[in-house]
């Protein structure tokens, strides 16, 4: 066994670095803010149930009337601040209020911290066009404080000189009438923590392939969890071939770099319920001998993008210590061609004793997840989740907006759902059906590791879905479409995204809470 540890008798867990706070509550500023931002709905006056501090409201009440506030989508109007709390005041309309989501929500928050940057706007303050029911039902004050504390994440860990010019650094949220204080701050911490795990998945996940290999990737997942109530175990190739998990091992073969599996154990004292957490961890993904094309393959770093949001979700298990038993999986490889290469045709035994005919081995991540899937059957979980940068078809399918979901159980799968739609992270359920697996047939072994580009989609799930242990409870998410964008998109920089992170952090709460 390359490493095992847990947390010394006595020691605390340390979360890692705490950032300084970008968002705050508003009180009256000793210096003017460069703007004031108001999201503003239709049918809704521009400062309906604000509290601006200073005494002020009346009069900037009054310029944004003036300035024919209307609140439809797309609207954005500027005008000189009345008072000197504010250089400027900005209203950037969201439509029809009963067409409010979170979804659209964040979009608009990443427009104004776009707009803010590009006016090196380093102080300003944003108002929600939301009345307290709407908060109360959508969670939406903490959806905007996660959004509103990843303004000024950027990725300049590579960097000789890194872009300053259009961070924002501070966001003052406007308080509405009757929040309470206490409550409101409770929010602001879980934002900030929130946004930590995020962050900590999208670094990871914008790491090219020379400084993020598997080793490195797993002896920093071992440190980071050292003092932790989260027992860490890192696989190598000892231990991998010892558990019959040769899928792992085959698609790492082609690289110099050897494959690891991170093995994460968390147990309450009376865990009211038992999950499984997995990640795809390619830490760059040629295709293998089955070549990826020339362009975009840099964007292929991100092939671990299942991996990091694992990893960010068992760190906040380790913070919270809930009532479950909870195991993260996080297999990591290299996906190259070389000369000692998985090669098509050629036919593994995976962990399960299932024999599979890789026909791609750009097919590689299947065989990853199918592995570990197997193997966690060791640790008898209620529920598996398996998060993963699978297939391009999902992407053509889903496009940027959504994750595709697949699950074997009904109410596991609607809970993913609406979990994703208050958090964020969309997920849109796929069929799984029996027909599907007549595709992946083999003529030389139990299956093939993937069919014809007819229902390419489903069929990998059908494939994932024979490795899934007798009665769990088993969902899979392709999240090959958000996890990251090569350019600017709804407001989101370049990069990894973080997907997921939310998503896993809501339903282990909920299966805490409900166990």
């Amino acid at each position: 066994m390359i490493g095992s540890v847990g947390r010394p008798f006595g020691a605390p867990f340390r979360a890692g670095v705490v950032m300084a706070d970008l968002v705050s509550f508003w009180s009256a500023p000793k210096e003017p803010l460069d703007c004031l931002y108001l999201v503003t709905a239709e049918g809704k006056q521009p400062l309906e149930g604000l509290v601006l501090p200073g005494g002020n409201q009346k009069t900037i009440g009054r310029a944004v009337t003036e300035l024919g506030v209307r609140g439809v989508e797309g609207e954005v109007l500027v005008t000189a601040s009345p008072t000197p709390d504010f250089r400027r005041i900005a209203c950037f309309g969201i439509g029809k209020g009963e067409d409010f989501t979170v979804h659209s929500l964040r979009k608009m928050l990443r427009r104004v911290l776009e707009q803010a940057g590009r006016n090196r706007e380093y102080q300003i303050a944003v108002a929600l066009p939301v009345s307290a029911h709407d908060l109360a039902q959508h969670d939406a004050r903490t959806v905007a404080l996660v959004e509103l504390a990843l303004a000024d994440y950027r990725f300049d860990r590579f960097r000789s000189r890194p872009d300053e010019s259009t961070k924002v650094d501070a966001v003052h949220v406007v308080p509405l009438k009757g929040e309470d204080k206490e409550e409101l701050d409770e929010k602001l911490k879980h934002a900030h923590r929130v946004d930590s795990l995020i962050r900590l998945a999208r670094d990871f996940g914008n790491r090219p392939g020379n400084d993020l290999t598997p080793e490195v990737f797993a002896n920093e997942v071992a440190t980071m969890f050292a003092r932790s109530p989260v027992r860490v175990t890192v696989m190598g190739r000892k231990e991998l071939e010892k558990d019959g998990l040769r899928g792992i091992l085959a698609v790492g073969q082609g690289s110099v770099q050897e494959p690891r599996m991170v093995r994460l154990e968390y147990r309450a004292k009376k865990p009211r319920a038992a999950i499984a957490l997995i990640g795809k961890g390619v830490t760059f993904d040629a295709g293998g001998i089955s070549l990826k094309p020339a362009a975009d393959m840099a964007e292929m770093k991100h092939d671990m993008a299942g991996a990091a949001a694992v990893v960010a979700a068992m760190r906040a298990v380790a913070e919270d210590e809930p009532p479950l038993k909870v195991v993260g999986l996080v297999p990591l490889v290299e996906n190259l061609p070389s000369g000692s290469a998985l090669k098509p045709g050629d036919i593994l035994k995976m962990a399960n004793g299932t024999t599979v005919e890789v026909d791609n081995t750009d097919a590689e991540g299947r065989i990853l997840l199918a592995d570990a899937m197997a193997y966690a059957g060791r640790f008898h979980p209620d529920v598996m989740v398996d998060l993963a940068t699978l297939t391009a078809a999902c992407k053509v399918a889903l496009g940027s907006e959504l994750a595709g979901l697949f699950a074997n159980d009904d109410e596991l799968a609607r809970q993913l759902e609406r979990l994703g739609h208050h958090t964020g992270d969309r997920v849109w359920r796929l069929p799984l059906l029996p027909e599907y697996r007549d595709l992946l047939r083999s003529e030389w072994a139990d299956v093939k590791n993937i069919g014809g580009r007819w229902g390419s989609l489903p069929a990998s799930a059908s494939f994932l879905a024979r490795f899934v242990p007798e009665k769990v409870r088993w969902a899979h998410l392709d999240i090959a479409g958000v996890a990251d964008v090569s350019k600017s998109h709804n407001g989101l920089p370049p990069g990894a995204t973080g997907f997921g992170v939310r998503l896993l952090l809501a339903l282990l709460e909920e299966l805490a809470a409900k166990a």
